[in-house]
């Protein structure tokens, strides 16, 4: 795998949109999900934050002073390039030193996000129309179709394997020292392409659905609760958890059925003018659960 250039997170938003398709049930779900974009941008924030704040600066140096090196090394300044690897083999050693049991050390994170704002029915008929063209091998088009499916926040993350790259970096300087120039610049790069890319996706409609029950649970908290105001939350957090099972984020029985189960019993409760302990413990409850599906989704994985 090769190295990346390593800046700092760059974010990317992109809003992907269908004109022309709105109805009213959608422009009220567009309405609320406007009220909740402060907190999905606040818990945006804190996502790609978290990331940024796990990498390891000594790691990133030491990659940067390896890319250096290598780059003396082309230019022929041998002398440039072993005080580079004087630099790499110091902060290696400081990170075995400090993290012995740490198989991969995040050195930098980037962050994209790609928002459609499309409705269910638009979702579904792209991906009706992308079967048929698989059918008919029409895999590109396929591809083309289905690329714009997706709400999320992609997080790449670059790791460098401690049990690995200060291994390999330790070879070279011998290398140079033997006049073995050609041999010093393969294993540098041999080092480069040992880093470990990974992916994390946090579904926005996921964070979405949080947002609308925070809400729901602030409305029922006042002395004479409006039942048609927690039950407006608990009707977008439903449609943003089947907006995400729409676009493929998490299994169907696994991750989705509990959850509209639960967001149904507490409609009925709405309904029946059940407040108090039992609803709030109940919808804390389905608080988590999505929270427990947003971080079994978010789980890194080998970038493709």
């Amino acid at each position: 795998m090769h190295i990346r250039t390593l800046p700092y997170a760059a974010i990317l938003s992109l809003s992907l949109s269908w004109p022309g398709l709105a109805t009213a049930g959608q422009d009220n779900h567009q309405a609320t999900q406007k009220e909740v974009q402060p907190q999905v941008q606040a818990a945006k924030r804190q996502a790609i934050a978290k990331k940024k704040e796990e990498a390891v600066r000594e790691a990133l140096d030491a990659v940067l002073a390896t890319r250096a090196a290598l780059d003396a090394l082309e230019k022929e300044k041998t002398k440039e390039a072993l005080a580079h690897l004087e630099i790499a083999n110091g902060k290696l050693t400081l990170l075995v030193a400090r993290h012995p049991d740490l198989g991969l050390i995040p050195i930098d994170s980037e962050a994209v996000v790609i928002d459609f704002q499309g409705d269910l029915k638009t979702i579904k008929k792209t991906v009706d129309e992308a079967e048929d063209l698989l059918d008919d091998g029409k895999v590109q088009e396929a591809r083309a179709l289905l690329t714009p499916l997706a709400s999320e926040i992609r997080i790449t993350t670059t790791h460098l394997p401690l049990a690995l790259y200060p291994e390999i970096i330790k070879k070279v300087a011998p290398l140079i020292d033997q006049g073995k120039i050609q041999e010093a610049k393969n294993t540098l790069a041999e080092a480069l392409n040992t880093l470990v890319i990974t992916e994390s996706v946090i579904p926005l409609p996921v964070l979405r659905a949080e947002a609308m029950l925070h809400k729901a649970a602030e409305a029922a908290k006042v002395e004479h609760p409006e039942q048609k105001e927690v039950l407006r939350y608990l009707d977008n957090a439903m449609h943003q958890l089947r907006i995400a099972q729409a676009l493929g984020y998490g299994d169907i029985d696994k991750d989705y059925k509990g959850l509209y189960k639960s967001i149904k019993e507490l409609e009925k409760r709405v309904k029946r003018q059940q407040w108090g302990k039992r609803f709030d413990e109940a919808l804390e409850d389905l608080r988590k659960a999505l929270s427990g599906l947003r971080s079994r989704i978010a789980e890194p994985h080998p970038s493709r």
